[in-house]
């Protein structure tokens, strides 16, 4: 049983290129979930469960605060993580019942069903999808406080692969949001409750100094979280009231393919964290390794861009065949280009949270909010999915620039390696190109679209890290690194070691 782990101990290069393994796996089987669901029902009901599933996220964010208090203080030297999970385990039972019980509520329920894509006969669904959403924050947060925070994306990848699995397997059968939530909760409830059991960590009650600490940072990481959920998923919370459920389903699917990079930045802030942490309960600078954690989590956002850019309108034609083209390939594209800057202030962000700072990230975004939701909830009723963007895009740009403001009085400087980034730019170039040609290539040659999509990608990744590699320093360590473990691992599989 793990009891005590210190963040210090996280060796920051090996532990993100295990969570860029896992977030690779876990985020393309997000960006396909997209697609799967509008492909294997209608952008309706997949635009009505995107809806419910990312508002119920949204309502349950307080427990991913209290969550990121157990990551963050829990992985500091002496602390116990026992007793913050303890903690973490009493708020969420306490507010899951607040929630849930408000919700039963008739008066509440009926406002609900009337002025969104909320339906009478999701209520137990919606009921089981909120305890499943509140397990998976805990026990992400819990194996990354004992020191393995690149453990969390397996755990995404594996549920998220599940889902696809079951919906392609029984297409047809699921075909309701009702049926979708059902899939989601029996694949999450499955995986998490193996992970909790085998890391055998158990609750213990926190002292009255463990509750003091944990209340200095959960008192501003709880609104933070809130507000970090609500700027993810802006566009789908506004749309979802303001348009139709098809324009939410064309935002989100266009959203989840053009958030690859993104959310592999999101994914590598989480051993950022962890690392950040320790090191500064244990008296040490992290400065010193930001601007390239920083600068370097955001590459993904730079190839996917470069895709894009040359293939969104045949990731287009995939999701919609013929109908809504237009809107996802503008909306992919808004949000594919404006992740560069998404990717930078999110790691950033969980920098400054590392050194106990939430209070700053959680203005950044309530200030990129308040200039954009005005904007999305003005045009959406009228451009549907585009406004989403056109606010997303908004609401980034101010963040980014609200994070280099309170850069150099947190971090001690703005974290940005400007060779490596004016790579990473010649990289997107490239990658535009290649894609175009291999498309064209496939094209001739008779290829279907799919095909075609998944070659182009796989030469498009190969050509852009193989740039990297050749004028990067860092990028040959990483990939010579990454070769180790991956091939140490697999061979201590195959020997049974």
């Amino acid at each position: 049983m793990v009891s005590h782990r210190d963040g210090s101990e996280i060796n920051l290069l090996d532990s993100s290129i295990r969570t860029t393994g896992g977030a690779l796996f876990s985020t393309t089987v997000y960006a396909l979930s997209g697609i799967v669901y509008a492909a294997v029902t209608t952008p309706s009901v997949a635009g009505t469960y995107f809806f419910i599933a990312i508002g119920i996220a949204l309502v349950l964010r307080p427990i991913k605060g209290i969550s990121q208090t157990l990551q963050k203080i829990g992985s500091e030297q002496g602390e116990s993580v026992s007793s913050y999970f303890g903690l973490t385990i009493v708020f969420t039972v306490g507010y899951l019942t607040i929630i849930l019980g408000g919700f039963m509520i008739p008066p509440l329920r009926r406002v609900l069903i009337e002025s969104t894509a909320f339906a009478p006969s999701l209520v137990i669904p919606v009921i089981l999808l909120a305890i499943s959403t509140a397990l998976l924050m805990i026990t992400q947060s819990l194996v990354a406080a004992i020191g393995y925070p690149s453990a969390g994306t397996w755990i995404t990848a594996t549920k998220g692969t599940l889902q696809l699995i079951i919906l392609l397997l029984f297409d047809g059968i699921f075909t309701t949001p009702a049926d979708l939530i059902i899939v989601v909760v029996g694949t999450r409830m499955f995986v998490t409750g193996i992970v909790i059991i085998a890391i055998r960590t158990a609750p213990t009650v926190p002292t009255h100094r463990e509750l003091a600490r944990a209340w200095g940072f959960a008192r501003w990481s709880i609104p933070d979280q809130v507000l970090d959920r609500f700027s993810y998923n802006m566009p789908v919370y506004v749309l979802g009231v303001v348009a139709t459920p098809a324009a939410v389903g064309i935002y989100e699917t266009a959203d989840r393919f053009a958030d690859f990079g993104a959310t592999i930045s999101w994914r590598l802030a989480s051993p950022l964290l962890t690392k950040v942490s320790g090191d500064a309960s244990a008296g040490e600078s992290a400065f010193a390794y930001l601007d390239g954690a920083v600068t370097g989590g955001t590459g993904v956002t730079f190839l996917v861009l470069g895709y894009l850019l040359a293939g969104h309108d045949m990731i287009a034609a995939i999701a919609f065949g013929g109908t809504a083209v237009g809107s996802f390939s503008t909306t992919a594209l808004i949000v594919g280009g404006i992740n560069i800057f998404r990717g930078f202030w999110t790691l950033s962000s969980h920098a400054m949270e590392g050194l106990g700072y939430p209070s700053v990230s959680f203005r950044t975004k309530a200030y990129g909010l308040i200039f954009s939701v005005p904007i999305t909830a003005f045009f959406g009723a009228q451009m549907g999915a585009v406004a989403g963007a056109i606010g997303y895009a908004i609401m980034n740009l101010v963040i980014f620039a609200y994070v280099i403001y309170y850069a150099r009085p947190v971090l001690g400087g703005v974290p940005l390696d400007a060779s490596l980034a004016a790579k990473l730019t010649v990289g997107t170039i490239i990658s535009t190109l290649v894609t175009t040609a291999t498309i064209e290539l496939l094209n001739r040659l008779g290829s279907t679209p799919g095909v075609t999509a998944v070659i182009a990608a796989v030469t498009t990744t190969i050509i852009f890290t193989g740039f990297l590699m050749t004028v990067s320093i860092g990028t040959r360590r990483a990939v010579q690194r990454a070769y180790d473990i991956y091939i140490g691992d697999a061979r201590s599989f195959a020997s049974g070691q």
